[in-house]
This record gives C-alpha cells, structure tokens and sequence, in this order.
C-alpha cells in the first residue's frame, strides 16, 4: 500500500507540473481576489503542453507533451501523448491514473490522500477560481506585474508535502495559466502550456 501511494503521488506531481527567489510579497488582495473571479468565469478550457523534468541523476531533461483539458467545475485532466500515453483525471473526489501501453488503471479517493489532494488543487483550485481551496493548502504569494501577466507563488502548508514539493510557481496572462514550475526534493518541473480555442 505503501509504494502505491507513493507512485500515486508521484503520478500527482505530473499534473501540476522554478523560479528562484523568495515568496513574494502579499500582493493587493483586490487583484488576486479579482483574477480569481476571472478563472470562476471559465466553463471550460484546453490547452497543449510541453513539459521538461530536470532530475538531478539524469544529465538531460526528460521532456514530454500532450493536453490538458479543464470542465468547470472540478474536473481536470492532463493527457500525455509523448514520449509515453498517459492520462490523469481528475473529477470531484477521484483520481484515475491510466497507462494504455500497459492496461494499468488505478482509482483512488482525494480524501484518503491529503497530500495528493493539494497537489491536485494548486491547479484545479486555481482553474476554478476557488482561492477558498487555495488558502487550505498553501501559503499564496501573487504578483500583478504592469503588462499585465501574473505570478502566484503555493508553498504547501504541510509539512509532509513539503517533503515532496516546496514550492509551484503559477504564470499566466488573464485567466489562462502559461506556465506552472514545480520545485521539489527531485529536481523542478517546467510545464509551459500554450491554450487551444
């Protein structure tokens, strides 16, 4: 039981796929608040990505691409068509995880997994424009630059995803998310996402 939650965590840290520097400031709460309202005000987004993992044992990147797709108001799935097909969904309380090329699928319960249920939620929460969510399991940085494109800086508040991730910086213009960096204990993430009409 204990390696499959591990894997599945591991699974977890690839939908939410960093920057250097320190927590920002406590941004104008008005704006994040407002960004928020924007995101909430999305039934339904797509996007392609291409993502790079810099593992410190592997001297290259290990890149991959595919979809993500966003349905308000809770369901999240990231599709990954190279170099291998995988697909994580994500709808209310359950995670599927499948592997076609090995017939593996796996279900699990957000609620018997908090540390994955974070994970899941620094996209989602942030897609659904839930900062209530957000504020259960990060600490949250914003920045509001003036061309108007955004920073938001989730440093978990549990320690025991801490142990995992340190921190997810989120990038973006309006309410579309263009980048999402994951720094953790196994080297960082870098997922830029291009959206699809």
């Amino acid at each position: 039981m204990r390696r499959t939650r591990r894997s599945l965590l591991r699974a977890a840290v690839l939908l939410v796929p960093v920057a250097g520097g320190s927590l920002p400031v406590r941004a104008d709460q008005a704006a994040l608040e407002a960004l928020m309202r924007a995101f909430a005000a999305v039934p339904r987004s797509q996007a392609s990505f291409t993502e790079k993992k810099a593992i410190p044992e592997l001297d290259l990147p290990l890149p991959s691409e595919g979809t993500l797709v966003w349905v308000a108001p809770d369901r999240l799935e990231k599709r990954t068509t190279t170099p291998i097909q995988e697909v994580l969904r994500v709808t209310g309380d359950r995670l599927i995880y499948e592997r076609p090329d090995r017939g593996t699928r796996q279900e699990f319960s957000l609620a018997e997994q908090p540390e994955m249920r974070a994970l899941v939620e620094a996209i989602r929460g942030t897609l659904a424009g839930d900062l209530a969510t957000l504020r259960q399991h990060y600490d949250i940085g914003f920045d509001l630059l003036a061309d108007g494109s955004w920073r938001m800086v989730l440093v978990p508040l549990s320690w025991r995803l801490r142990g995992a991730v340190q921190r997810i910086v989120l990038a973006g213009r309006g309410a579309q998310v263009l980048a999402v960096d994951t720094e953790g204990n196994g080297g960082v993430t870098r997922m830029r996402i291009t959206p699809l009409p």
